[in-house]
């Protein structure tokens, strides 16, 4: 460290709580005032944790890449997804890492994009034309479907598997703002349903396990021939490189993580196009010149432009992931700074995202920022949705491939309306950022 080094700055808070009531009360208006009082780098207390929170590229990169290492995964995520690729370090992370990424390559992911038409087609035939519906929850259950369909290799009926996906957003509960209130020991209601639902969503786990083994069992290799997750975790198991918690870690990482940050996206892109009409018709313009009413597929994905920049766009306003949590591992100094060893570090996607250094009109949607050339200037971890470095989301392709291929599905059919008129949405932080109230819409059908 160098002579001068010191522990960042703190925004003005309560004397005795800390930062506790504000975060409660707005947590992304707590990082706006924060940023402006101390910088891209500054603290947080709570009567739960101290944090420190980095909101600078420069900072993203140390972390992420330069200065990995000293920067592993909270107990946070141990907590919510036990073994699970989001959770583990050094070599246990490079083995399932290895496991899982075949089926994650560009082929494979290519193939699933007509599992995901089937899937969407199955969630809008239960809509009927004038309905108010929460877009949100929609999405939520929508990309749960196609998660079953295409990495599972099952079918769910539109509602089919309800109790699990409930006990996955179940696990949400534990980063609820009002919990940092009070120190992580004493059981609040939230907490209790996140314990609750992390037991159920083992529980389910291991069903489904035991049920795809038993099936397995009594199926030819011809009816196996389609590798799915549950068949590639079971197989390493059973080659010892996965254990059994392990096995299961990874699927309670694959339930929560394989749908509820697309589905994020897909909600807060549905509002964003129902706040903006002149860009829902381009959308729709652009669908029906290139897909002519054919359901899109792999090869037409690629040609429509606009809705590629309208989710681009909407995982940069609304980061599913919004902030990315980390804990030193031994004492380190950032941007002149020193940060204890066992310092937990909150990179901050969100501040980044919405910088005006970074974005002109940081916080109106335009699509039409991810011109080439734009981009081309860019600093290169200003826009980090998925992460960054060697532990960027697997998933990331797959992610992106099932964004556009349901905004264009439903676009095709569909025009959803906002129902609360000029009000604009709250956002709420879990482990993924949330409407606070939802997203009502009215659902229009399209001639």
């Amino acid at each position: 460290m160098t002579p001068q080094s010191e522990l960042p700055p703190s925004p003005s808070g309560h004397p005795i709580l800390g930062h506790a009531l504000d975060f409660a009360r707005d947590p992304f208006a707590l990082i706006d005032r924060a940023t402006d009082e101390c910088g891209d780098c500054y603290r947080m207390t709570f009567p739960s944790a101290e944090i420190c929170v980095l909101a600078h590229p420069e900072h993203f990169r140390q972390a992420l890449v330069t200065d990995v290492d000293s920067f592993g995964k909270t107990a946070d995520y141990q907590r919510a997804f036990g073994n699970g690729l989001l959770s583990t370090e050094g070599d246990q992370w490079r083995r399932q890492r290895n496991v899982l990424q075949p089926l994650f390559h560009g082929d494979r992911i290519d193939g699933y994009a007509d599992k995901m038409v089937e899937a969407t087609q199955r969630r809008i035939g239960t809509w009927e034309a004038g309905e108010v519906r929460d877009l949100e929850s929609e999405m939520q259950d929508l990309t749960f479907e196609i998660l079953f369909a295409t990495l599972f290799g099952r079918d769910l009926a539109p509602g089919e598997g309800a109790d699990l996906r409930a006990a996955s957003d179940g696990l949400n509960k534990w980063f609820v703002s009002t919990s940092w209130l009070l120190p992580n020991w004493i059981p609040t209601p939230a907490r209790r349903t996140f314990n609750q639902s992390s037991e159920r969503l083992r529980e389910e786990t291991q069903r489904l396990l035991a049920k795809y083994e038993a099936e397995a069992e009594q199926s030819t290799a011809s009816d196996l021939e389609n590798e799915t997750v549950l068949s590639k975790l079971q197989d390493a198991q059973k080659q010892g490189h996965l254990s059994k918690e392990e096995v299961e870690g990874q699927m309670v990482t694959m339930l929560f993580a394989g749908y509820e940050t697309t589905a994020a996206t897909l909600g807060f892109a549905w509002y964003a196009l129902a706040k903006n009409p002149a860009l829902r018709d381009a959308f729709h313009d652009e669908l029906e010149a290139v897909l002519g009413g054919e359901p899109p597929s792999q090869e037409t994905i690629g040609e429509l432009d606009l809705t590629r920049r309208i989710v681009t766009e909407t995982l940069r306003l609304y980061p599913p992931v919004h902030t990315i949590p980390r804990q030193t591992t031994r004492e380190i100094e950032i941007d002149g700074y020193c940060l204890p060893a066992n310092e937990e570090v909150h990179l901050s996607v969100i501040a980044a995202h919405r910088d005006e250094r970074f974005y002109d009109d940081p916080l109106s949607f335009r699509p039409e920022r991810w011109q080439q050339q734009s981009i081309e200037e860019r600093h290169d971890f200003a826009y980090i949705p998925f992460g960054g470095g060697r532990r960027t989301c697997i998933g990331r392709e797959f992610a992106r491939l099932e964004a556009m291929v349901v905004l264009a599905t439903i676009g095709q059919q569909w025009s959803p309306e906002w129902t609360k008129g000029d009000s604009t949405v709250t956002l709420d932080p879990a482990i993924t950022i949330q409407a606070k109230d939802g997203l009502p819409m009215r659902l229009q059908q399209r001639s």
